[in-house]
């Protein structure tokens, strides 16, 4: 039992799971806020290529901390495989609940139409 936890454990300089899981989240979320022509409009006027270095600092890491996490798990696949499904579950559950906002507000507005 004791080396089922140990072999689990990252070493300390690799950021740890759970965080990992929501810096990947918070960048693909930043990724589709980008893909959005209006909103790259808008940071093509400012200093957009710190964007990824900002969302780290505000969870206390480096862009290298970010790299040499990324390298420690391609090493280690089926940590990095269970940090993505935690990462796609967490996309999918926003997805949903933004879907049943939508179909809210919908409802609403025909409700207040008539």
């Amino acid at each position: 039992m004791l080396l089922s936890c140990q072999k689990n454990k990252v070493p300390e300089y690799v950021i740890p799971p759970e965080d990992m899981t929501s810096i990947l989240v918070d960048i693909h979320l930043t990724d589709g806020m980008l893909s959005s022509t209006k909103i790259r409009r808008d940071f093509a006027k400012k200093d957009s290529a710190n964007i990824y270095n900002i969302l780290l600092h505000n969870y206390g890491y480096d862009r290298k901390d970010f790299d040499t996490s990324l390298f420690y798990y391609s090493k280690n696949l089926t940590l990095y495989d269970k940090i993505y499904n935690d990462v796609l579950n967490q996309l999918n559950e926003m997805e949903t609940q933004l879907k049943e906002q939508d179909q809210e507000n919908q409802v609403e507005q025909t409700t207040d139409k008539e």
